[in-house]
């Protein structure tokens, strides 16, 4: 068993409150429960792996004028990330001007959530879920059949969805002291929503100097510390609602 992650446990009795101790406990288990036992108690980056915990269903149907949405979780170290294919081409959610690319720092664990919207289908699409670290991948499919012969999108189904959707975030994130973090908080929504990281005091990190906010939602902090250990909100908000994602990050003792 990866100690590291359930040694976690002690020292969240005197930070955390007891209400979100077992979230913690069972999010740090439902990793380490991805590695193989007998492992180094330190997060030094020499185990690697991935898995998919939750693809998306094997077929939805699709009526046009709504929306489905297509989720994929997976873990593991380095942090993955996920990308999604329409009939094996490769399917573009952001901007150019917020796709900003980060790599993972080699020795992270995590665990990522991403969220494919479908606005639009053919009669049949094969929608693929592509999860990716530094040297592992790992795959899941699904297929939307379209229930109306009518493929073209509707006025208001071109602006789906309204109220912002935080499509990509971590749960979980765990690196060592020292290292660079970035957290993803990827959304969609329209009008475009304002995108806001709270600690778990709720009080914004841009009163932080080691911490800000990139143009794609993404929390970095320079530097992490042992005072990190936090669980950190990320609040999407425009003029039709709001959204928020949490991470709970734990800084390790390095190598």
């Amino acid at each position: 068993m990866h100690l590291v992650l359930l040694f976690t446990v002690a020292a969240l009795l005197g930070s955390c409150q007891s209400a979100h101790l077992n979230k913690h406990i069972k999010l740090l288990s439902d990793i380490d429960n991805s590695i193989e036992n007998g492992v180094q108690a330190k997060s030094d980056g020499s185990h690697k792996y991935l898995s998919i915990t939750q693809g998306p269903l094997p077929s939805y149907a699709h009526t046009p004028g709504t929306t489905i949405e297509l989720t994929c979780e997976a873990a593991g170290s380095p942090a993955p990330s996920v990308h999604w294919f329409k009939n094996d081409s490769p399917v573009y959610e952001y901007d150019v001007e917020s796709n900003e690319l980060i790599d993972s720092s080699p020795t992270s664990i995590a665990r990522i959530s991403s969220t494919l919207i479908v606005t639009r289908t053919t009669s049949q699409d094969v929608y693929t879920c592509l999860a990716t670290t530094s040297s592992k991948t790992a795959r899941a499919s699904t297929v939307v059949y379209n229930t109306d012969s009518a493929t073209e999108l509707s006025e208001r189904a071109k602006l789906f969805p309204l109220k912002p959707r935080i499509v990509v975030s971590y749960s979980t994130y765990v690196d060592n002291i020292g290292n660079r973090v970035v957290l993803p908080c990827r959304v969609k929504g329209h009008p475009k929503p304002k995108i806001t990281w709270f600690n778990g005091q709720n009080v914004p990190i841009e009163k932080n100097p080691r911490m800000k906010v990139l143009r794609s939602g993404e929390l970095v902090i320079s530097s992490l510390l042992w005072s990190d250990m936090d669980e950190y909100t990320c609040q999407a908000e425009n003029a039709f609602g709001s959204e928020k994602a949490k991470t709970f990050v734990y800084p390790a003792k390095p190598e």
